[in-house]
């Protein structure tokens, strides 16, 4: 999966998130079935992995962006549950997806820098030629 199709993936399931939250009685039938707060934490860690992998730039940079990004999409989402009269706001839904968030983005992060640091442990280099027999 590309960087762009990462980024549209998110748009579409943050979309569809918002969208189906807005349907009257969809949301609450959701949190009957599954804890209403392991919903945020699965949705939102799955949302930070695919703004993460479509971002660009340096690990930490990509990581920082990602945070504030889905900061900022939870943030919008609990705004509109407050503007409608059959839902609420619930400012504890956005700080577990802020915990999936930063859970998400530092697993991201860690896995991320091990590959490149293996890669560069991996190749050894010797007057031009790369030696892999280490």
């Amino acid at each position: 999966m590309t960087p762009r199709h990462c980024l549209l993936a998110a748009l579409v399931f943050f979309t569809l998130m918002v969208g189906i939250g807005a349907l009257p009685g969809k949301a609450q039938a959701l949190s009957n079935m599954v804890y209403d707060k392991l919903l945020h934490f699965i949705a939102y860690g799955l949302l930070t992995g695919l703004l993460y992998l479509g971002m660009r730039g340096r690990p930490l940079s990509r990581a920082l962006r990602t945070v504030l990004a889905v900061a900022l999409l939870g943030a919008a989402d609990e705004a509109l549950q407050a503007a409608m009269p059959y839902r609420q706001a619930n400012w504890m839904d956005w700080k577990f997806d802020m915990l999936a968030s930063l859970s998400c983005v530092l697993v991201l992060f860690l896995l991320h820098t091990l590959r490149s640091g293996l890669k560069k442990a991996e190749t050894v280099t010797h007057g031009g030629q790369t030696d892999s027999t280490e």
